[in-house]
C-alpha cells in the first residue's frame, strides 16, 4: 500500500470541531457537524483537513472505487451512554439514536465525500487502527477498491474505558503500490496481527517476526507497548513516542515513523489487556507532507 496523504487531529473535549475545519470546507460542513455525534465529527474533520492539504488525492478514483475502513477501540460507546441516559430520563434522543452504531462515521464520510465503495468498521481494541490498515490492504490487493480511506478515531471519556482517551483522529489515503513515487508519502510493506491470551509480549514477538525486513528496523511504539511487550522488544532500537490512547495510537505512530526517511521502520502496538498485538513495516521517502 502507498500512503498518498494523511492528517491527524487532537481536540479538547469541550472544543467545537468547526474551529478545525479548513477554510475551503468550513461553510459546507459547519451545519452537518452540529447534528453529528463527536465520533463522526472527528472523522469528518480529519478527512476534510487531509483533502484540503492535497486536493489531488481523489483524482485517481471515482466515488464508487473508494473504500472506507474505520478503526476504533471504543467506537460509539460514549454516544450509546448518552443515548441511554436520555432514555432513562424519559426523553430518548432521536438524534443520538442515529449514531448508536460504530459504523456511523462511515455513513457520514460516505455522504459528505460521496464515497460509495466498500465500508468496514474494525473494533478490536487498541490494535484496531493497524488492523484497519490490514483490511485496507486486502481491499486494494483484491481490486475491490482503487483507493482506500482509513480512519482511526476515539472520543474522550466513555465511562467503561480502562485508559484515559482524548478526542483524536488520524486519516490516511491509500492506493496500491504500482511503482510510482511522485506523489507518495510512504509505502506500507506489510501488516500483521496476532492474539495470545494474556501474553502481550508473545503476541508482539510473533507479529514482529512475521514482518519481513523488520529485524533491524527501529520500532515506533508508545510507553504502554514498551511496558507490555518488553520481552519481545529486547535488543531492538526503540523509538518511544507520545500518542493518543486507543486505536488512534497505531496510525499516530505511523505518521511519526514517516518522518524518518529511507530505511524501513516498524510500528507496533499491544492492546490494553495484553492479549493481542499488531505491527506494520513502513518505508518513507525523504519528502513528507501532512497535517
Amino acid at each position: 500500500m502507498v500512503i498518498r496523504g494523511f492528517a491527524r487531529l487532537v481536540v479538547a473535549p469541550t472544543e467545537p470541531l468547526s474551529t478545525y475545519l479548513p477554510d475551503g470546507s468550513a461553510a459546507e460542513l459547519r451545519a452537518p457537524l452540529l447534528r453529528m455525534d463527536r465520533l463522526c465529527g472527528l472523522s469528518v474533520v480529519a478527512v476534510a483537513r487531509m483533502l484540503a492539504e492535497d486536493s489531488s488525492l481523489r483524482s485517481g478514483a471515482i466515488g464508487d472505487e473508494v473504500a472506507i475502513v474505520l478503526g476504533s477501540a471504543h467506537g460509539c460507546h460514549k454516544t450509546d451512554e448518552e443515548y441511554y441516559r436520555s432514555y432513562l430520563q424519559g426523553q430518548a434522543s432521536p438524534r443520538l439514536f442515529a449514531y448508536t452504531l460504530p459504523s456511523s462515521p462511515i455513513g457520514e464520510l460516505s455522504i459528505q465525500y460521496r464515497l460509495r465503495g466498500p465500508g468496514l468498521t474494525v473494533t478490536m481494541g487498541r490494535t484496531s487502527g493497524l488492523c484497519a490498515l490490514a483490511e485496507a490492504d486486502l481491499l486494494l490487493a483484491t481490486h475491490q477498491a482503487e483507493a482506500c480511506l482509513v480512519v482511526a478515531v476515539e472520543v474522550a471519556q466513555p465511562v467503561l474505558s480502562p485508559v484515559l482517551l482524548q478526542d483524536a483522529a488520524v486519516a490516511l489515503w491509500l492506493t496500491r503500490d504500482e511503482g510510482t513515487r511522485s506523489s507518495e508519502l510512504g509505502t506500507i510493506e506489510s501488516v500483521s496481527d496476532s492474539f495470545c491470551a494474556g501474553r502481550g509480549s508473545v503476541a508482539l514477538g510473533r507479529v514482529l517476526s512475521s514482518l519481513h525486513g523488520a529485524s533491524d528496523s527501529p520500532i515506533y511504539c508508545d510507553e504502554e507497548t514498551v511496558r507490555i511487550g518488553a520481552a519481545a522488544l529486547e535488543h531492538r532500537t526503540l523509538q518511544r513516542q507520545s500518542a493518543p490512547a486507543g486505536a488512534v495510537s497505531g496510525l499516530w505512530l505511523l505518521t511519526e515513523a514517516l518522518h524518518d526517511a529511507g530505511e524501513p521502520s516498524a510500528v507496533a502496538v499491544v492492546d490494553d489487556a495484553g492479549h493481542a498485538a499488531a505491527a506494520l513495516l513502513v518505508r518513507s521517502p525523504s519528502v513528507l507532507r501532512g497535517v
